[in-house]
């Protein structure tokens, strides 16, 4: 039973964490964007927060799990292997920290403490920036250069324009991981039993839970009103997606029903944290309720599509992926009515 609620727990946490990461790296990516991507921010906070708290394999997944994310709303790819070493591979080297955890767990003190951190961003952020500088020189050699510099050696170049948001990321995500074990260092903590350890463990997944609904509000808010005013906007940054024939910017509208997933996620597990209070079947029924909100806007804009003759593929996928959520959390919150139905009559 213990094995069981621990596995539970661990894939809460790999999944709130790695949406937070996402949100992080989203608005990092609106800040600080350098001109052929990439950006200057402190998304592997999370993935490094999760390998010193769980270790190797959660950390991996969750630096995988921010990748798809990265891949499913703003992917350029040119080649499959580029889709690797661009998406899918940085935030998942990053993970490799976990490896650290044995020895920042045996130490005593926390000067040592804040070394192996360091050690852990230091690591991950290389093991990214090599990721990235793969691809830099394998696939983006012989595209248009950053800041001039088209003469330069395509191996320093690649090496130079890394760095450039690498380095400062490093540097920044070092900083907020020694004020975190400075200030809360339970967060890198993982007792699983007792009544102190449980209500600690508690008390962090409601605090996860309100940061995740607040990043995916604000992602859905931001990116809701981006989407709106890109109806009609002939400007030259939205020339890719007039050129096939969209009226309103389509990447817009991608990640704010992707911000509204990530609030019904942390509202999810919130709601799991109050679980004497809300029962399982009430749980399932806003389930139902949360997915049914994106379902309708895609049955709109398929409407829509259809009437204006546009591409409806990326619409047609989400009515997939929405409806089976319906279904399955509608089926089982019908199947938990019935059950309790039962379970009165016999003690009746």
């Amino acid at each position: 039973m213990r094995n069981t609620t621990n596995t539970v727990r661990i894939m809460s946490e790999i999944g709130m964490i790695a949406a937070l990461g996402f949100v992080f790296d989203e608005l990092q990516g609106m800040l600080f964007k350098f001109p052929s991507g990439g950006s200057i921010g402190f998304a592997m906070i999370a993935v490094l927060i999760m390998a010193y708290r769980r270790g190797l394999f959660p950390a991996l997944a969750t630096g995988l799990i921010m990748g798809a994310l990265d891949l499913a709303t703003s992917a350029y790819i040119i080649h499959p292997a580029q889709l690797f070493l661009d998406y899918l591979f940085p935030y998942m080297l990053v993970g490799f920290a976990g490896l650290l955890k044995p020895l920042y767990d045996k130490s005593k003190n926390t000067a040592s403490k804040v070394l192996w951190l360091i050690s852990g961003a230091v690591i991950g952020g290389l093991l990214k920036f090599l990721s990235h500088y793969l691809a830099g020189v394998i696939f983006w050699s012989d595209g248009e250069r950053a800041w001039g510099l088209d003469t330069m050696n395509p191996y320093l170049y690649s090496f130079v324009y890394n760095i450039a948001y690498i380095g400062p990321s490093i540097l920044l995500t070092g900083g907020l991981l020694v004020a975190v074990q400075l200030t809360a260092p339970r967060i890198f903590l993982q007792k699983e039993y007792g009544a102190e350890s449980t209500n600690t463990a508690n008390n962090m997944q409601k605090a996860l839970s309100i940061i995740t609904i607040a990043g995916g509000a604000f992602m859905f808010i931001f990116f809701l009103i981006k989407y709106i005013q890109s109806f009609g906007d002939y400007t030259e940054q939205y020339n890719s997606w007039k050129a096939y024939g969209y009226d309103f910017d389509p990447d817009s509208m991608l990640l704010f029903v992707t911000g509204l997933i990530i609030v019904g996620l942390g509202v999810n597990s919130l709601i799991k944290c109050f679980k004497n209070i809300f029962t399982y079947t009430i749980y399932l029924g806003a389930l139902s309720i949360i997915a049914f909100i994106p379902f309708t806007y895609d049955v709109a804009r398929l409407i829509r599509v259809y009437k204006k003759g546009y591409d409806p593929a990326m619409y047609w996928i989400w009515f997939a992926i929405n409806l089976t959520v319906i279904c399955v959390a509608a089926g089982l919150f019908i199947y938990s009515l019935i059950k309790n139905k039962k379970r009165k009559e016999l003690a009746i």
